[in-house]
This record gives C-alpha cells, sequence and structure tokens, in this order.
C-alpha cells in the first residue's frame, strides 16, 4: 500500500478549519481542502492537498494500491508540532498497513521534519 501524505505542519486544518486531524481517504481530504479554502482561500495547504489527491488519483489510475492522508501539527511549530505529526503518522501507518509514503507539503517549512520515521520494507 502506498500512502499519499499530505503534511501540514503548523496546524492550519486544525487551527482555521477546525478539523481533526489525521484526515484519511480521498472524500474526507476533499472535504477538508474544500472547508479550508472556504475559510482562508489563500492558504497554501488547501493547494497542498489537492496536489494529493490528484496524486491519489493518478496512483489509483495506475492500478497502485494506495491511500491519502493529511497530518497536522501545532500553530506552536517546531518540537511540539514535530511530536503531534510524529504520533498521527504511526497512527496512519498502523491503519493503512502502508509500506512506502509520497510526501506533499506546500513548501520547506513542513519539509523540515524530514526524514520522518517511516519504516521501510522490501
Amino acid at each position: 500500500m502506498k500512502l499519499v501524505l499530505c503534511i501540514d505542519r503548523d496546524n492550519d486544518l486544525g487551527s482555521k478549519a477546525h478539523l481533526q486531524c489525521p484526515i484519511v481517504g480521498r472524500e474526507d481530504n476533499v472535504n477538508a481542502a474544500l472547508q479550508l479554502g472556504l475559510i482562508d482561500p489563500e492558504d497554501s495547504d488547501v493547494n497542498a492537498i489537492f496536489e494529493g489527491i490528484r496524486v491519489y488519483d493518478d496512483l489509483k489510475s495506475e492500478g497502485v494500491d494506495a491511500e491519502i492522508a493529511s497530518i497536522a501539527g501545532s500553530e506552536d511549530v517546531g518540537l511540539k508540532s514535530d511530536q503531534i505529526l510524529a504520533k498521527q503518522l504511526d497512527f496512519v501507518l498502523k491503519k493503512v498497513n502502508a509500506t512506502s509514503v509520497v510526501i506533499v507539503s506546500d513548501g520547506a517549512e513542513d519539509e523540515f521534519i524530514l526524514p520522518i520515521g517511516i519504516p521501510y520494507t522490501n
């Protein structure tokens, strides 16, 4: 199973759209992106989630077993945020039994958490 993972390190999904993360599944991610976009159309996390959905759709159209999830940290970006992201990632990985991950983010701030401890199986 390939996981398409959208990362919102500063928790705009929670602080602006009042959504609980992790958000797993295509429909729930579409709804989350729409809800955040209606509140703040200029938030770059909206585009990141829609890009994740596009990647997920492309994988599925190629016959790849895939799932999409969004995780969010904290407005207090740093160790606190990263600990929350790690906990959510552990939950998602167990839930979907992912063997590989495609990371989708809105830029360098979210990518700061890489590498994240994603187990690798061959």
